[in-house]
């Protein structure tokens, strides 16, 4: 038997995904009011030839329940049970990548080029005003040399 094409996106039937570990995760998250894309079930190889879900216990769930015959997934490298633990848990607790001066620069540009109020942002946004005031405030008034230690995280 050969190893299993890991950082791929592949298919694979709808049986063939396995969730011993969906007790790990009983919490139930906090489900964004818009949706995006579905992404694919992150899976790790088991021993046996088969495939654990670290990522999207739910996704599969909900494609269960919609009738799919299989289900898009990208397989982690094969590795031990202890490691397809620690591995779940970084699946579902990835970095934020979004700064502060990121989300200056969008609000800007919906003041700015979309004429977009504050509170309409917000609205838009799902924020607070006062963050959309901070960040306008940020997007306007940041030299170039700050935005650059801004988007760095050393301020």
């Amino acid at each position: 038997m050969h190893a299993p094409q890991t950082n791929a996106v592949r298919s694979l039937p709808l049986h063939q995904p396995r969730t011993a570990f969906a007790k790990l995760r009983p919490g139930e998250g906090q489900g964004a009011p818009e949706q995006l894309a579905e992404l694919p079930l992150r899976v790790a190889p088991a021993a046996d030839g088969g495939f654990e879900v670290l990522d999207g216990f739910k996704r599969l769930d909900r494609w269960r329940k919609q009738g799919a015959t299989a289900v898009p997934v990208v397989v982690e490298r094969p590795a031990s049970a202890i490691e397809h633990k620690r591995l779940l848990l970084l699946a579902n607790a990835p970095p934020r990548t979004v700064t502060a001066l990121d989300e200056a620069k969008v609000v800007g540009s919906l003041a700015q080029e979309d004429k977009l109020t504050p509170s309409g942002i917000a609205r838009l946004l799902g924020h607070k005003p006062a963050g959309v005031e901070s960040r306008l405030a940020i997007s306007a008034r940041l030299s170039d040399a700050a935005a650059r230690r801004l988007a760095k995280r050393l301020i």
